[in-house]
């Protein structure tokens, strides 16, 4: 019983984390000279390191997500990399008080710029990395969907969410002020 629940969690991080960093590149790819911009944008690297970092990350973002699947071992330890290295990256932005930039996250048709909530999320996955690489059995065909199902659910949830946050603040709300007056 509890050997079910630890791979249905396993599977569900892999394809969590998987489809994270799939998506990611993917919308990286498609408009890779956007990215070159997103890069330097962060202040990080020197001039000279812009141009192959902005080139060469969506495809270990690639590579991790098949790793995850097929060496979720080797896989997981290359998202908690770069899950470590983006939220660090961020939060050094963040605490310069450059919010203002895009957090380049691959969400192309939504310009999503720093905020903590980012970190928090990367950080959150983070701690999906280690049960990915979880060594495990051979999972039951009923453990195996359940985890997978489980993940496309959390990932469209984190889909929805990072679209949100995209979109921008909420509106302040309006306090209405009563002067004087009995009820």
């Amino acid at each position: 019983m509890l050997h079910d629940l630890i791979a249905t969690a396993r599977i569900a991080a892999q394809v969590i984390l998987a489809l994270t960093f799939a998506l990611a590149a993917i919308s990286k790819l498609r408009h890779s000279g956007e990215l070159t911009g997103v890069v330097q944008n962060y202040r990080l690297l020197p001039e000279w390191a812009v141009e192959p970092a902005a080139r060469l990350l969506p495809w270990l973002e690639l590579a991790v997500a098949v790793c995850l699947l097929l060496l979720p071992p080797a896989g997981a330890a290359g998202a908690a990399f770069l899950l470590a290295v983006f939220a660090v990256a961020m939060a050094v932005n963040l605490r310069r008080g450059r919010a203002h930039i895009d957090c380049g996250c691959g969400q192309s048709t939504l310009t999503q710029h720093l905020r903590w909530a980012l970190v928090w999320r990367n950080a959150l996955l983070l701690i999906l990395a280690p049960l990915a690489a979880l060594p495990g059995y051979a999972p039951s065909w009923s453990d195996a969907c359940s985890g997978v199902a489980c993940g496309v659910a959390i990932q469209l949830v984190l889909i929805s969410a990072n679209t949100l946050m995209a979109l921008g603040p909420a509106p302040a709300r309006r306090r209405i002020r009563i002067v004087g007056g009995a009820a």
